[in-house]
C-alpha cells in the first residue's frame, strides 16, 4: 500500500477510536432524566410560554423611565 493510503487509515482508525471513547464516557455518565426533572422542565417551558401568550397594556408613558420623551412618530 501506499504510504498516504496507510495513513488515511491509520487516521481512519484513530478516528473511530475517538469516537467510540466519547460514546463510551457519554454511556457512563449521562443518565436518562427522572420523571421529577422532566416535571420541573415542562413546568419551566409553560411558565416561560406563558409569559409570550399574555397580554400587556404598553402604556404611553414610561414607567421605569420618567424623563423619556419619544418623539411624535412612535406615537
Amino acid at each position: 500500500m501506499s504510504r498516504l493510503s496507510e495513513k488515511y487509515l491509520q487516521e481512519l482508525e484513530d478516528d473511530f477510536i475517538f469516537e467510540l471513547g466519547y460514546q463510551e464516557w457519554l454511556r457512563e455518565n449521562m443518565s436518562e432524566p427522572t420523571e421529577y426533572e422532566l416535571d420541573e422542565m415542562e413546568q419551566d417551558y409553560l411558565q416561560k410560554q406563558s409569559h409570550f401568550v399574555s397580554n400587556r397594556i404598553i402604556t404611553h408613558k414610561s414607567l421605569n423611565n420618567p424623563n423619556y420623551q419619544p418623539t411624535k412618530e412612535q406615537l
